[in-house]
């Protein structure tokens, strides 16, 4: 009798230590790990380099602002962006102008046609970059969080590899070239002293 318990118990406790050996994942972490596998920092540079700095839908700063004037909806419809309704949209613009200050990284930029524009150059967050270039949807993934990660991960390229090279090469009384994203309104009727979230910094 003694022999048979001890077949039962090593038996009892082989069961117990393969049930401890095996481990089972949730199916919704398999899911989760199978998302975060994307990897968005490459998406990002495809988007960047290949769409962003190729972009036909980059307007000249001045053709927009006269378009606006003219006919606000047509240059919204034509030049801008916008996920949602409303008056506002982005806009990949690019001009040209000459550097008159520099502090806490905005570049204040006398543009020859435009006025006075200011480069932000430090503080590149937001969609700005993402919304503006028309070339990511919200319907391209499953969650926002996913559709805002291409933002952190387009903005870490603009703010941490890209300008900070290009602006090494430019000082206070340089004539730039730039382009960027910005957001306008239908009901603006100014168009100085615009925000620019820089894609590209470059000597003239």
């Amino acid at each position: 009798m003694k022999r048979k318990y001890l077949y039962i118990l090593a038996l009892l406790a082989i069961a117990l230590l393969g049930y401890n050996s095996v481990y089972f994942k949730k199916l919704s972490d398999v899911k989760k790990a199978q998302k975060e596998s994307f990897d968005f920092k490459a998406y990002a540079d495809s988007l960047y380099y290949k769409g962003i700095l190729k972009s036909k839908k980059t307007v000249d700063l001045t053709n927009l602002i006269s378009s606006l004037k003219s006919d606000p909806s047509a240059a919204f419809e034509k030049f801008g962006n916008r996920l949602g309704i409303g008056n506002s949209a982005y806009f990949m613009i690019k001009s040209t102008g000459k550097i008159i200050d520099i502090k806490d990284g905005i570049y204040t930029v006398a543009d020859e046609h435009n006025g006075v524009v200011f480069i932000d150059t430090k503080y590149i967050f937001g969609n700005d970059l993402r919304d503006a270039s028309g070339l990511v949807k919200l319907t391209d993934f499953k969650t926002n969080a996913q559709f805002n990660k291409v933002s952190e991960s387009l903005n870490d390229i603009v703010r941490n590899e890209v300008i900070p090279k290009e602006i090494k090469t430019v000082k206070l009384g340089d004539s730039i070239s730039f382009s960027g994203a910005v957001k306008l309104s239908k009901k603006q009727t100014l168009f100085t002293d615009l925000l620019i979230i820089p894609s590209q910094i470059k000597l003239q």
